[in-house]
């Protein structure tokens, strides 16, 4: 364990919140045009990344605080 001398604002030490995804269902996905679901993709890829980040800063302060991330099927 690696001692941190300042401890950082209690906003960073909140671990991500991960809201649930669009909607499964095949038929309401087939709407979406390829351009606009291939952007919506990348931006739920980089709210993961950090989110994950923001945990990984709470957990190396806090060791434990927040859960392991699920990863995509």
């Amino acid at each position: 364990m690696v001692k941190v001398k300042d401890t950082p604002p209690a906003e960073l030490l909140t671990c991500a919140t991960r809201p649930e995804g669009l909607p499964e269902d095949p038929s309401l996905i087939a709407q979406i045009p390829t351009k606009i679901r291939a952007g919506i993709i990348r931006l739920a890829r980089a709210f993961a990344g950090n989110a994950d980040r923001a945990d990984r800063l709470v957990n190396w302060n806090v060791p434990g605080s927040c859960p392991a991330a699920k990863t995509a099927p």
